[in-house]
């Protein structure tokens, strides 16, 4: 940003020099007990780093943890940063914590900057922050980069005033999440007031209503093998509750890799779910496609709707869990899902539920560009809030 083109009473400053430190953590040595059991210090670490203000830390560590490590302890209101992995992750610490390498500590100076306005402020510049990354064994950023990083500075009431209204406009973001997530426990409320009543229907065994088929893996050395045109599926691809249908895979097999392997190609409709690493993610095919041995994939005969086999899935995690066996790592067998026993209604009353389904996904891709549109206003106004576009 040039200095010219900032409004009268801004300035440039480096993110040092409104800072009282920014340094990073670290991590006590793992083998050695005293440092981390009954610890009492909370130690952040960058899955911690779910909401803006954070104070649930999964981890503790020691006073002796503390004192024999490089990690440090930051106050309440420092702002952490996320330099390794995950870049960029940024929040605001609502108690004393340390926190691992991965994270930096940014103490504020609050005669000159509103913590709030830098965590804005940095979640704008986000992109010109990355920019300067290190490509070295992989992605990062060091210390320099942020101390260095120039951020543009109004008064302490402008920043207060630019503060409110992002607030605000974020205020808009969080209802739109709010009913996003009231629209998936929806369905979930309809499934169980139709279906819940267990002695209502009659059971019967997953291997009399499905046909069900095992996945595999062609050789991963065989370039010849991948990146054809044919839909292959793995469990880490999946993200939990939110694939209803799926459509298009992360990777794709050529004829001679099927061929290859006992994978077989399911068609449209096939209900899959994952029995190994982890157990419990489902989807429906939106086309056909195969998938890895993570899945045993059920194609629904027509006495059963897989609309309602998904979600009776969706809701059955803990006890499918429960099915799991292995010493190594837990997976549920082909014989066992066969086996797995499940409320039969009527094909009428599933057809029902899936056509409510319907109606309630089409309004959810309402939602999805409702959101969509909510995010771009709000990343359009924080640039222009760091711009001094916005009469404060």
């Amino acid at each position: 940003m040039n200095k010219q083109k900032l409004p009268k009473g801004w300035k440039e400053y480096k993110l040092i020099d409104v800072s009282e430190s920014i340094s990073a953590g670290g991590t006590p040595r793992r083998n050695i007990k005293e440092y981390w059991e009954n610890g009492t210090i909370p130690w952040l670490k960058i899955s911690d780093m779910k909401e803006i203000y954070i104070s649930k830390i999964d981890e503790k560590i020691t006073e002796a943890g503390l004192k024999n490590s490089s990690t440090k302890l930051f106050p309440k209101g420092t702002l952490v940063y996320s330099i390794f992995a995950t870049l960029g992750a940024i929040g605001i610490l609502e108690i004393d914590a340390t926190t691992n390498q991965a994270i930096v500590g940014i103490i504020p100076k609050k005669e000159i900057i509103d913590t709030k306005y830098l965590y804005y402020c940095l979640k704008s510049e986000r992109n010109k922050i990355l920019e300067k990354k290190s490509h070295a064994t992989q992605d990062n950023l060091n210390l320099g980069i942020l101390r260095n990083h120039i951020i543009p500075l109004p008064t302490l009431p402008i920043q207060k005033k630019i503060v409110s209204l992002l607030e605000k406009a974020e205020k808009s973001k969080e209802l739109r999440k709010e009913a996003d997530d009231l629209t998936k426990e929806f369905l979930k409320s309809v499934f169980l007031e139709m279906f819940g009543d267990k002695d209502k229907f009659e059971e019967v065994k997953l291997g009399e209503v499905t046909e069900i088929v095992s996945g595999s893996t062609p050789k991963t050395s065989k370039e010849e093998y991948w990146n054809g045109d044919i839909n292959w599926i793995a469990p880490a691809e999946l993200i939990d509750g939110e694939n209803y249908y799926y459509f298009e895979t992360k990777k794709k097999i050529t004829n001679e890799g099927l061929k290859s392997c006992s994978s077989r190609l399911f068609p449209k409709g096939t209900v899959m779910l994952s029995t190994r690493a982890p157990i419990g993610k489902v989807a429906i095919a939106g086309k056909e496609m195969c998938s890895n041995q993570g899945f045993k994939n059920l194609i629904p005969s027509e006495e059963i709707n897989p609309v309602y086999l998904y979600f009776w899935f969706l809701l059955k995690k803990q006890y499918l869990n429960s099915l799991g066996r292995g010493a190594t790592f837990k997976e549920i067998s082909k014989t066992i899902v066969s086996n797995i026993k499940i409320p039969l209604p009527p094909i009428e009353l599933q057809n029902k539920f899936a056509s409510i389904v319907k109606k309630v996904e089409a309004m959810k891709e309402q939602q999805k560009h409702s959101k969509n549109q909510i995010n771009n206003l709000f990343n359009a106004l924080m640039q222009k809030a760091f711009k001094g576009e916005i009469k404060c």
